[in-house]
């Protein structure tokens, strides 16, 4: 819902025709009026509500005057002849299509009376059944109840900012919004049904009879609307608890308490990783005195086998060269005797003489066999000695890895908190948990206490019944009558238990959107944890961090100012309409370290469009400097002297 154009024509304060363009620019929601007190802010305002919603307007509700007299005392005095104008020009979205509405009131005084001509263009077309049936029809775009959270003054946000006074405004708001106030209307008519029908089918006696019995069942109505008050505070101390407990989990785990807990496996670890560790020793032991100590002398080793191997070469030099001589005289002698071509003989000693033999062909075995003192040595030193060096090195990297995972430990054991910081934590979620299976203990007895009410409630109302049934039994009108007492009973109790659930389900929400929209007005960021509506008395409590409340008085006026401010803003968001909000003297009394945040914070985000009607001390230069990048348009309204009535011009005081 966008509005459009308003024109004013010799309504109130206003002289002659005043027309306001009110269309928003895109991301730029705010349009700026702005008038001296007396000059038509409050006007403005009345001419909004009242052309929208006529004899149900706050305006002619607050008047307790006859809508024809209030028509009269709403006509400019220096025009009065003439008579007044008010006509709205708004947009809404219906289904993904926009519609035009254009709304109209006409009344000039004759002779006799004064007459109100009304009228519904809806894209430009008149519309007869939206004229005829307007209340109906507007209830459906913007109901009036609803229309207050949107549409406020000064005067609303200091009766919300008296915490004390402003039950019954928060009351009327909420039932407002939750449509709940069809529900208490519904339940008033069906008593007053219920008080028609019983005149009219008992006797005395039986008439005393009922009375008695209805009496006992209000006294168990009222029993169990006790018990259910208790069980909401239970419910709202076990939210506390439930909300403490995840404190303080919060801050065990930021202490450490995954590694307090622990704390015993880490130190049976450690316990086993040092037995390992001297275990991993003793086999070092057991290694030293066996093979080990061969490597202490593994340069002595090889040195003997070297002495060893150059004898053996010597050896086998000499046994070659021995071998060689007597193989080669003999290969001589075979030659010389059994060849006589003298090329051939010289060609073969010289391709003898050319090749090598090798020690392995002219080595004998008797000869190997005589040195088996060197292969031991050498077996010694290429497979045995590896071997210890292996398992020596096993061992080393086995224990270095105990002491690198005892590391480990040890700093985890390190990070665990002292007892002292957690043991008081521990303690208090302890003590939480007992209130808490307390609470619950008493709220299953709540529970039961309230299904043992409810059924000498239920008979009850059958006896009633039945009471009504004794005196009409032959009578079919009064069957039918006392059917429907029957049905208005049972009918009375689902109202109220649904207004009960209605509000326990949505109230959270709105404490939600409270707080969050408070939070975002005060200069005291965070300041404030918690906000709880009583759904009962509908007193509002607000909570610091630790869940502390916060007594109302310690608040400051302006403070007290932003959380009425919050609450309206709070409960237009519940609300899920898309209306433009207009506010008469939004700045109050407000310090200007919060005016600055509802300048900032509010207005740029309160709707879609946002109409302020402003003194310049409220927005001044300073606060106008802030607002600027989100005004569309402004106006100025001036008294006139000479014309006794206020004009409108476009442009702000500076």
């Amino acid at each position: 819902m966008i509005f459009e154009n308003l024109l004013v024509n010799n309504f109130g304060v206003y002289t002659g025709r005043q027309e306001f363009n009110l269309s928003p620019d895109k991301k730029k929601p705010v349009i700026l009026i702005g008038a001296l007190n007396g000059s038509g802010k409050t006007t403005f305002l009345q001419a909004v509500d009242f052309v929208l919603y006529g004899r149900q307007s706050n305006i002619f509700q607050s008047s307790k005057l006859s809508y024809e007299n209030f028509l009269k005392k709403n006509i400019n005095k220096e025009n009065f002849e003439e008579g007044a104008q008010i006509e709205l020009i708004f947009l809404r979205k219906i289904k993904g299509k926009t519609q035009k509405f254009k709304i109209s009131r006409n009344w000039k005084p004759n002779s006799t009376k004064i007459k109100e001509d009304f009228f519904v263009f809806i894209n430009d077309e008149y519309d007869e059944d939206a004229t005829k049936d307007w209340d109906n029809y507007v209830d459906q775009i913007l109901p009036s109840t609803v229309a207050s959270l949107f549409f406020f003054d000064g005067e609303k946000i200091e009766q919300l900012a008296d915490l004390d006074k402003s039950k019954e405004v928060l009351k009327k708001a909420i039932n407002s919004l939750l449509g709940l106030e069809i529900v208490d209307q519904l339940n008033v008519d069906v008593d007053e049904f219920r008080k028609r029908s019983s005149v009219q089918l008992k006797t005395d006696d039986e008439k005393e009879k009922i009375e008695d019995l209805e009496k006992k069942t209000l006294e168990l109505k009222d029993e169990i609307k006790n018990i259910d008050e208790d069980i909401v505070k239970i419910d709202d101390e076990l939210a506390k608890i439930k909300f403490e407990k995840q404190e303080i989990d919060i801050e065990l785990s930021k202490k450490g308490i995954s590694y307090y807990e622990k704390k015993k496996e880490y130190e049976q670890e450690i316990k086993e990783l040092e037995q390992n560790k001297e275990n991993v020793k003793d086999e070092l032991v057991k290694l030293a005195a066996r093979d080990s100590p061969l490597l202490l002398i593994e340069k002595e080793l090889n040195e003997v086998l070297d002495q060893s191997k150059n004898i053996i070469e010597q050896k086998n030099q000499q046994e070659i060269k021995s071998n060689k001589e007597v193989i080669f005289k003999d290969i001589n002698k075979f030659v010389e005797k059994n060849c006589k071509d003298d090329d051939f003989i010289e060609k073969f000693k010289k391709f003898i003489k050319e090749k090598k033999v090798s020690e392995e062909i002219v080595l004998n075995s008797k000869f190997i066999q005589e040195n088996l003192n060197y292969q031991d040595l050498q077996l010694l030193k290429t497979q045995q000695l590896p071997s210890i060096k292996n398992e020596i090195s096993k061992k080393i990297k086995q224990v270095k890895k105990i002491e690198e995972e005892f590391e480990r430990k040890s700093q985890l054991l390190n990070k665990i908190p002292a007892s002292e910081e957690i043991e008081p934590l521990v303690d208090k979620q302890k003590k939480l948990a007992e209130d808490e299976f307390k609470l619950k203990t008493k709220l299953n007895v709540l529970n039961d206490q309230r299904s043992t009410k409810n059924g000498p409630l239920v008979k009850l109302n059958i006896e009633i019944r039945k009471e009504y049934e004794k005196k009409s039994n032959n009578e079919l009108v009064n069957l039918d009558k006392i059917r429907f007492v029957d049905y208005s009973l049972k009918v009375k109790d689902v109202l109220s238990s649904f207004h009960v659930k209605v509000l326990d389900f949505h109230i959270k929400k709105l404490e939600k959107l409270i707080l969050e929209c408070f939070n975002n007005l005060l200069r005291k960021k965070n300041f404030v944890k918690s906000i709880k509506i009583d759904t009962s008395s509908f007193d509002l409590k607000i909570f610091e961090k630790k869940n502390v409340e916060i007594d109302t008085e310690q608040l400051s006026a302006g403070e007290r100012q932003l959380l009425a401010v919050a609450i309206l803003w709070g409960l237009a968001k519940a609300s899920k309409s898309a209306a433009p909000t207009i506010i008469d003297t939004p700045l109050g009394r407000l310090d200007s370290e919060h005016r600055l945040n509802l300048v900032e914070q509010y207005f740029p985000t309160a709707s879609k469009q946002v109409i302020l009607l402003s003194t310049d001390e409220e927005i001044n230069k300073k606060y106008h400097k802030y607002i600027k990048p989100y005004l569309s348009r402004s106006y100025k309204v001036e008294y006139d002297q000479n014309l006794n009535g206020s004009k409108s011009q476009e442009g702000y005081f500076f």
